[in-house]
């Protein structure tokens, strides 16, 4: 991206304002799981398997967290052996497998969503929902998109 494309202070706004929502989220995201402590990537991990149903496979899971292989590995491992997640076989590759999140984990998720949905809902109040949708469509596209 070079600075004549007109692009660089626009994404230097969003991550101005994605660090503070960051900030926001961080106060709650050590409590969610009754009260078990959880990294900012075992938090995010466990949001993008809420947001795909379906599951991920280790590889699309550490590219949306932007970690290595390695990494994503021993995350996996620990929110498995605390019960967050399942680990079952692709039916589209019976070789590889699909990381999905545990009936536990998702109705915690879903309770740590609603609430912190309602805690942050007044930083939105200046948006109409057309406007929101948008900027949630933007974020998605930009957060879930695939690596080039």
């Amino acid at each position: 991206m070079s600075a004549a494309d007109g692009r660089v202070d626009p994404v230097r706004v969003v991550l101005g304002s994605v660090a503070a929502l960051s900030r926001a989220l961080t106060v709650e995201q050590r409590r969610p799981f009754e009260g078990r402590v959880l990294t900012g990537s075992q938090l995010s991990a466990l949001f993008f398997l809420a947001r795909t149903p379906s599951g991920l496979t280790p590889g699309r899971l550490a590219e949306l967290l932007t970690v290595s292989a390695g990494a994503v590995t021993q995350l996996v491992d620990a929110l498995r052996a605390d019960g967050h997640i399942d680990i079952r076989v692709n039916p589209a590759d019976a070789r590889s497998r699909i990381i999905v999140l545990s009936r536990a984990s998702r109705d915690e998720v879903e309770h740590f969503e609603g609430a912190t949905t309602e805690r942050l809902r007044p930083k939105f109040a200046a948006l109409t929902p057309a406007e929101l949708t948008t900027l949630a469509d933007l974020m998605n596209r930009v957060t879930m998109e695939t690596k080039e």
